[in-house]
């Protein structure tokens, strides 16, 4: 085999792993990145979440190990928000052992909020008793630990007599956001 022969491989080869690593790294990029849980692992934590739209990914360069929580358009069923914020508890519970500093709340990939990964964490073990008492005080819990994208509380802490209306008011405000279309 000729030097001129040998060039000619390793130019061919070079082109190849340039094209791979191409289509790998815009795969990656369109579906917005790793899937951490897919909709078919959704499925399989609860057949009750057959046919939702939702998915938690991870970009595919990721310093800040941060997490996205992505709601979709309905395709094969329509969800509401007591959907979601099931979904969104059982992916807590889920990934309570991984490693991770937020998870962002995004509807059709555009992000909307975020949750410290210890506060949702926390949620996903406080989930994990499966008391339906302790279940709905985790629905109005879940604004109190969300955050907007310039790091300030998402809804404000409600106190008095008429807190629980407000907290209920401020998840459904929380979930219609991640629903909208």
């Amino acid at each position: 085999m000729t030097r001129k022969d040998k060039l000619l491989i390793l130019a061919i080869v070079a082109v190849l792993a340039i094209v791979a690593a191409h289509a790998f790294l815009s795969g990656n990029v369109v579906r917005g990145g790793r899937k951490v849980i897919s909709r078919i692992e959704l499925k399989n934590l609860d057949p009750a979440n057959n046919g939702i739209n939702i998915e938690v990914t991870q970009p595919w360069y990721n310093p800040g190990k941060e997490l996205s929580f992505n709601v979709g358009e309905p395709d094969e069923r329509d969800f509401d928000r007591f959907d979601v914020t099931r979904c969104l508890l059982q992916c807590a519970q889920e990934l309570s052992e991984r490693d991770f500093s937020r998870i962002y709340l995004c509807n059709k990939g555009n992000r909307l909020y975020y949750i410290n990964a210890e506060d949702f964490k926390q949620l996903g073990q406080q989930y994990q008793t499966g008391e339906m008492l302790n279940t709905l005080s985790l629905y109005v819990k879940l604004p109190q630990v969300t955050y907007t994208l310039n790091d300030s509380l998402a809804f404000q802490a409600n106190e008095g007599i008429l807190s629980s209306i407000s907290d209920a008011q401020d998840w459904n405000t929380m979930m219609s956001n991640l629903l909208r279309e």
